[in-house]
């Protein structure tokens, strides 16, 4: 007897998380039907960032299984050392994407799944957890549409970066510190919880997670009978900097061996580098945060039903719903506001620019308005408890029979959801400006290996390079196809695309255009031990393709290249040692 409940709960939680996983499906179709083939392609970043993404979780973990040891020195830019802190590793969103590539071998899969299956578990969990402050199923549904009806999270930013899909634990969080910690037992259990969130991405993630339970402390500790609570949030919250440590400790690693590393990089003008209308940003813009017609009327009448309803001793959601929504929304809204905003003419410093003035390397952050994943949530959150509060008003209003309140709170959901999707697609900012939502969700084939390239690639272990590669914008595209490509053999490679460069790698990418003159071979495989040339023919400039028509053979004294294979337009070459002299 005692199981039924637990079953009656995880009965409860597949049946929603199968409602919203169709969901996904049916917003980005015909997606589902190629998972095994095909990736996102609703934004033009889907051709690099996306295969850079996944390229990153599957050698995390390949990494993991094989050599934890050398996790931080991933197969790129070689010869550095801890190529993957360059950029985003999206490590908490390993628990979604290793299982499947570890059964199947195949990146598109575990990437279309934890792009899928993560905005799925992220609106069950949104909705179980309004749910619970609200006993409202219909309330639960609407905090997930505004959710799910966000262009940032289904077509723009997370299809590129799909770890960011998995949010699941933010609702969580939100439910475990509403109520005041009674023993630091409660509050250690927030730590792992909150690490694997934050460790999701610690640049932008983590600073939205964080900031806001700092300020719920801050507010706690001012009262006398919450001030013991406050001081075991503050355990969890540095407990957790202290799990997240190797992290930050491997990033600022980089740092320190590159001191020009804002340089290093082909955005070198970001969001974060000029003045932003601070009112329409949140808006307008395709952000996480975005402020909705429809989201904006929910919360501001549930806001009034609720007054009414504590007036009259009518229905209404717990106030935690309303004060951690309000307190996600508010601290994210501020940590998401451009660094020096305008209003109007005048340009106002924000916190995060006042901020930057006192600690430069918060620079790094060049896209603040990442930091509004949080108070998409929060947003959410106060749709879903506004909805509640709302539905019970008319009730009382009314004082409809039950069956007949039942079949009006359902035809009100049904038409808030509606609401909040037909903005959705009426709201569409697609690429070029001013287009509408595509009728299907736009997909690409995903990179593969030419069948004859598998085994001369897996042959050995010797640093291979993919041409053309260059480096600085328009270059991105070909340097990530060479990552995605070397999850099916994992040699050291000379390419990578990341957040930012080592020292050197330009200067490798500028001798490796000059291949296949004997200078420039001889070079890398003194500097690099290149071993394996992959060239990519059809996407050379007329005059390179013709000098790899005939690349020079090993002759006395120097290495040459010979053709291991060919496929279509693709030529595969092994980099041989001069012969031995006579």
């Amino acid at each position: 007897m005692q199981g039924r409940p637990w079953a009656g709960t995880l009965a409860c939680g597949g049946a929603v998380l199968a409602a919203y996983l169709g969901v996904m499906v049916w917003l980005t179709w015909p997606l589902a039907g190629s998972l095994r083939s095909a990736l996102p392609s609703s934004h033009f970043a889907c051709r690099f960032d996306l295969p850079y993404a996944i390229w990153a979780l599957a050698y995390e973990t390949h990494a993991l299984a094989t050599a934890p040891g050398r996790f931080a020195d991933a197969n790129i830019f070689h010869p550095a050392t801890s190529a993957l802190f360059y950029g985003q590793t999206g490590i908490g969103a390993l628990p979604l994407f290793a299982p499947v590539f570890l059964a199947t071998g195949n990146p598109a899969l575990a990437g279309n799944v934890t792009f899928l299956l993560g905005l799925a578990l992220t609106a069950t969990a949104l909705h179980l957890v309004v749910r619970r402050w609200t006993a409202s199923h219909l309330a639960g549904a609407v905090a997930a549409a505004t959710l799910l009806a966000n262009q940032w999270l289904i077509w723009d930013f997370v299809p590129t970066a799909p770890h960011w899909a998995t949010l699941e634990l933010l609702p969580v969080i939100a439910l475990l510190a509403a109520t005041p910690f009674t023993s630091t037992w409660a509050a250690l259990r927030l730590v792992p919880v909150l690490a694997v969130q934050c460790a999701t991405d610690p640049v932008y993630i983590a600073p939205a997670v964080l900031a806001p339970l700092a300020v719920l402390a801050a507010l706690r500790l001012a009262r006398r009978s919450t001030r013991a609570a406050a001081l075991r949030l503050l355990v969890a919250l540095g407990l957790t900097v202290v799990a997240l440590s190797p992290i930050y400790g491997a990033y600022v690693a980089v740092r320190s061996r590159n001191p020009d590393l804002a340089r290093q990089t082909s955005w070198v003008v970001t969001e974060a580098s000029f003045p932003m209308p601070l009112v329409s940003r949140f808006f307008e813009a395709v952000v996480p945060l975005r402020l909705s017609t429809p989201a904006l009327v929910i919360v501001a009448l549930g806001a009034v039903a609720a007054l009414w309803n504590r007036r009259t001793r009518g229905p209404s959601a717990s106030p935690s719903g309303w004060r951690q929504g309000v307190l996600w929304l508010v601290v994210s809204g501020v940590l998401a506001s451009p660094p020096v905003a305008t209003v109007g003419t005048t340009r106002i410093r924000m916190p995060l620019g006042w901020a930057e003035l006192a600690m430069p390397v918060l620079g790094t952050f060049r896209v603040p308005s990442r930091f509004g994943v949080s108070g998409l949530v929060g947003l959410a959150i106060l749709c879903g408890v506004g909805f509640a509060a709302l539905a019970g008003a008319i009730d009382g209003l009314l004082r409809l029979r039950p069956s007949v309140a039942r079949v009006a709170r359902t035809a009100l959901a049904v038409a808030a959801v509606v609401w909040i999707y037909r903005t959705y697609v009426d709201g569409y900012r697609g690429f070029p400006s001013g287009t509408r939502m595509p009728p299907a969700y736009p997909t690409q084939p995903a990179p593969a290996v030419p069948a004859p390239f598998l085994a001369g690639l897996r042959a050995s272990r010797a640093p291979l390079l993919e041409l053309p590669a260059r480096t600085g914008l328009g270059s991105e595209a070909e340097q990530a196809l060479a990552m995605y490509h070397s999850i099916s053999h994992w040699r050291p490679l000379l390419n990578g695309y990341s957040s930012y460069w080592p020292v050197g790698f330009p200067e490798r990418m500028a001798e490796a255009a000059r291949l296949p003159e004997p200078g420039a071979l001889e070079h890398l495989v003194e500097t690099t031990g290149l071993g394996a040339v992959w060239v990519h023919t059809q996407a050379l400039a007329p005059e390179r393709r013709a000098a790899w028509s005939a690349p020079p053979p090993p002759q006395a004294g120097h290495a040459g290249l010979v053709v291991v294979a060919r496929g279509g337009p693709d030529v595969l070459y092994a980099v041989e040692p001069p012969p031995p002299g006579p």
